[in-house]
């Protein structure tokens, strides 16, 4: 059953593709839209949505690289990764 997504999702989608371009550019093509979606909604505004718009893209804009994979590696120790060798690293390069 797929997720359902709120508002937001669709009014920001153009930005989050933004970043996952920029991503790309900077040499990790892997990271997909949906994660950057995910990573939004679970991790950075998982307590406070900005109520403005604009400050949702300016968060957006701010994001970097290294704040995907902290979430990322946050993600893994819940969901118990019971070894590093079950990590696929090569999707990340």
């Amino acid at each position: 059953m797929a997720e359902e997504k709120p508002d937001y999702y669709e009014e920001l989608l153009p930005w989050f593709e933004l970043k996952v371009s920029e991503f790309s550019k900077e040499g990790y093509p892997n990271i997909e839209t949906e994660s950057i979606y995910l990573c939004f909604k679970n991790f950075v505004w998982k307590h406070t949505l900005p109520e403005h718009y604009y400050q949702r893209v300016f968060d957006i804009m701010k994001f970097s690289a290294n704040q995907y994979f902290d979430y990322e590696s946050l993600e893994a120790q819940i969901y118990n990764v019971s070894s590093l060798e079950d990590i696929d690293f090569n999707d990340f390069l």
